[in-house]
This record gives structure tokens, C-alpha cells and sequence, in this order.
């Protein structure tokens, strides 16, 4: 990583900071970026990256300048300010953070609010038609809830952050429902009924977008899905894996329609689906075995996921490879896991979040078919070599896993690329 971003990386190792004042202040040093441009706002628990991804591809392919702000990133710190799928270049990043030095140091913000004003000042300055903004955590405190968006949308509601969002999930609903702004149309999925009651406390204008009333025909491949969409009447097909992306779907279609003040077009729709691109979730890495990685690190997030492999590959065993972090409940992530793998891999994380050694080989008492490897790459090795060439590796828990799990991935494909050469 360049010298330049060396200083915003270390900001990561600081205390999480809440609340909109320091963000505020950014915003008003930078001549208020925010104001510059139209926007849609996420909000929800899981869910929120892949709303992100398929509101912003279905609005660039209505012909308008796109901007995405999603976090976190996988492997490039760029990854997470983009425009029309364009990644934001390093020159961008050296030239915000050089000029604007004497500002984030006084505003004293923390390294996601820096992202934040970097992301909203560059929109600015590259003119987009509109951005499509990730909330960082939560939401009535987040970074993000400096914009004035034209339409909120908060995605399924779950138990994770509890330590900060609250207990229970009317608490969470709550923090969750601090972007929506008054008169601004919320967009959201089937949720609990006391969930519901919390977002309409804050607003009336909710569209509830039920998946089970937009979509039949519903059909799984390793590489996306195919669908039938009643108002249109007619198949489409996208490379993203799981029945629960059908709510994602639905709702990004309905945030669209909002900006453009119409339904998107048929052809607006087949475009946005083919050119789509969201790694990460349920992303087929390579063959032989199969390797699938997901980023679902939370409850809700892994049983979906689980689900969702069993449904791609019934017939076929299963072998996991999970690294998560401690404040992730996962325990609770194992218990699931156990039900629908034969072997899982624990490993830490390159985080000071990351269970260690030692409190992982602690969790594998309780968790027989589980073991202990010392990094990524190793229990990647293991579960290999146990797999075999009929076998399914699941690789989740964690984005801190992208960088190593890639390189491993591309030197696998290689050698097996090699030995077909010979």
C-alpha cells in the first residue's frame, strides 16, 4: 500500500467513533460535497453491499453517473468509492488527503469518516448524477447520515453490533432507523411486526417489497440464478447465488424506480444483471475441489448461506474453512455450521478483533468435527486435501480473509492450470 494511505490505514487501530458531529464538521470544511448530488441511502443488517451494488448497476444502466461508497473492502482500500464500476484512483486519494490534512487533523475523524468526505468530495468533483451510499454501522449515528438522500432503504434486520445497537431487534431496528428522513420514501423487506412499527414511527411512506409476490420459477447454479419477474413477464438471469438475494433484488428495483421516477426497463434490467459485479457472496473461486467464498459473518448472514450450499450442491460433501471474529457470535455460527458440513477449519484473522489460537482450539471443545489451523492459507490446504475432487470447500466469516484466500485461490488455479499443460 502506498506511503500516502499509510496514515488513513492506521486510523483503523483507533476506538470506533459514533456519533454525525465530526462527519459534520467535513463536511462543512469541504464547502458541503454532500449537497452535490442525488443519493439513495442503505441501511439493514446483511444485505446492505449487494442493495448497494444492484440499485447503482440498475441506475447506470438507466444512463446515469453512478457513484457506490460501500465498506469494507476485500483486498483495495479503492474498492470502496467507486463511479459507473470505476474504482477510484490512488492519485484521487493523495490529492484529498494532502489538501485537506490541516482539516482531518482538527475534525480529529476517525478513518471511516475519512473515507466518508473522500467518497462525497470526489462524487462532487466528478459530477455524478447520483450515489449510492452503505451506512457504515447502524445509522442514526453513522458517518453517513450527513445526506439528504431521495429514497432510505434498510434491508433485513438481525442481531449483530449488539454490543453497540442494542439487545434486542426493535433496539437495532431503531439505530438502523436513524436515515430515514422525514418525507423521504423508505423502501424495505418482510421484517418482524415490532420492526415494522419502528420504521413507521419514523415515517409513512413505506414500500414493503415482498420477493414471494415479485418472483417464481426460482432456479440455483454454482454461478448466479434465474427467475421469472411477474411485471415483466418474463425470465431473467444474474450471477448472484441465494434465494435470500431475491429481497435485495426486489428492493434495489424499487429504489431505482424511485430515482427514475418509473419502473426500470426491461432491457435496463438485463443489462444491470449481466454486467453486475459483487465478490464476496457465494463466489465461486475455482473447481476441484469447489471452492465457494461468502462473507456472511453473523447468524442470520451464515445460515443463509448454509442453506444456500446445500441447495447448490446436495448431493455433494461439504468441508468449511471459518474465520470470524470474536465479537461475531461464533459459537452461534458454529452451531449452525456443524449442521450442514463435515469438517470445519477455525483460523484467526488478520485483526486485533481475531479470536487467537488458543481461544480457538477452546471453541473446537465444544465443536467435534472442527479444528484449528495457524493462518488462512493452511486450514485452506487441509480442508483441500480432505475435500478432494468431489468435495465443496465453503470458505467464510470475515472480508479480513479476502487478500490471503485470493492468492491462494489464484496459486491453486494455477498449478492446476499448470498440470493440464503437461
Amino acid at each position: 500500500m502506498q506511503d500516502y494511505l499509510s496514515e488513513l490505514y492506521r486510523k483503523l487501530s483507533g476506538q470506533m467513533k459514533l456519533g454525525r458531529e465530526r462527519c459534520e464538521a467535513l463536511m462543512e470544511g469541504l464547502g458541503h460535497p454532500e449537497g452535490a448530488f442525488r443519493s439513495v441511502h442503505v441501511a439493514g443488517t446483511n444485505g446492505k453491499g449487494s442493495v448497494v451494488a444492484l440499485t447503482a448497476s440498475l441506475l447506470q444502466a438507466a444512463g446515469l453517473k453512478v457513484g457506490r461508497f460501500t465498506s469494507p473492502h476485500l483486498v483495495h482500500f479503492n474498492e470502496r468509492i467507486s463511479i459507473n464500476g470505476q474504482n477510484i484512483d490512488d492519485a484521487s486519494v493523495k490529492e484529498f488527503l494532502e489538501k485537506n490534512r490541516a482539516l482531518l487533523d482538527r475534525t480529529e475523524a476517525s478513518f471511516f469518516e475519512v473515507s466518508t468526505a473522500l467518497a462525497f468530495d470526489y462524487f462532487r468533483k466528478q459530477k455524478i448524477d447520483v450515489a449510492v451510499v452503505e451506512t457504515g454501522l447502524g445509522g442514526r449515528l453513522d458517518a453517513t447520515g450527513v445526506l439528504q438522500p431521495e429514497v432510505s432503504v434498510i434491508t433485513s434486520i438481525g442481531r449483530d453490533h449488539m454490543e453497540i445497537l442494542g439487545e434486542t431487534l426493535t433496539q437495532i431496528a431503531g439505530e438502523k432507523a436513524g436515515i430515514i428522513r422525514n418525507g423521504v420514501p423508505l423502501v424495505t423487506c418482510p421484517q418482524e411486526v415490532g420492526v415494522l412499527e419502528v420504521f413507521r414511527r419514523h415515517t409513512q411512506d413505506i414500500e414493503v417489497v415482498d420477493p414471494q409476490s415479485m418472483f417464481t420459477e426460482v432456479r440455483l447454479t454454482p454461478l448466479g440464478m434465474r427467475f421469472f419477474i411477474y411485471d415483466y413477464a418474463r425470465h431473467f438471469s444474474i450471477p448472484l447465488v441465494g434465494r435470500f438475494q431475491l429481497a435485495n433484488i426486489a428492493m434495489a428495483l424499487k429504489a431505482a424506480a424511485r430515482i427514475l421516477q418509473r419502473p426500470p426497463l426491461q432491457p435496463e434490467i438485463v443489462h444491470a444483471f449481466e454486467k453486475l459485479v459483487w465478490k464476496g457472496r457465494f463466489e465461486r473461486l475455482g473447481a476441484h475441489p469447489e471452492r465457494i467464498y461468502d462473507v456472511a459473518h453473523n447468524p442470520d448472514g451464515v445460515r443463509v448461506f448454509c442453506e444456500t450450499l446445500a441447495e447448490v450442491y446436495p448431493q455433494r460433501p461439504r468441508y468449511a474453512v471459518l474465520g470470524i471474529l470474536k465479537d461475531k457470535q461464533p459459537a452461534e455460527v458454529l452451531n449452525i455450521l456443524q449442521n450442514y458440513v463435515q469438517r470445519i477449519w477455525l483460523c484467526p484473522l488478520p485483526s486485533h478483533r481475531s479470536l487467537q489460537i488458543a481461544e480457538l482450539k477452546a471453541l473446537t471443545e465444544d465443536f467435534p468435527i472442527s479444528e484449528v489451523a495457524e493462518s488462512i492459507s493452511g486450514a485452506c490446504d487441509a480442508a483441500a486435501r480432505e475435500c478432494g475432487e468431489k468435495g465443496v470447500l465453503a470458505v467464510l466469516g470475515s472480508h479480513y480473509i479476502a487478500g490471503e484466500l485470493y492468492r491462494w485461490s489464484r496459486e491453486r488455479n494455477g498449478a492446476a492450470e499448470s498440470r493440464r499443460t503437461k
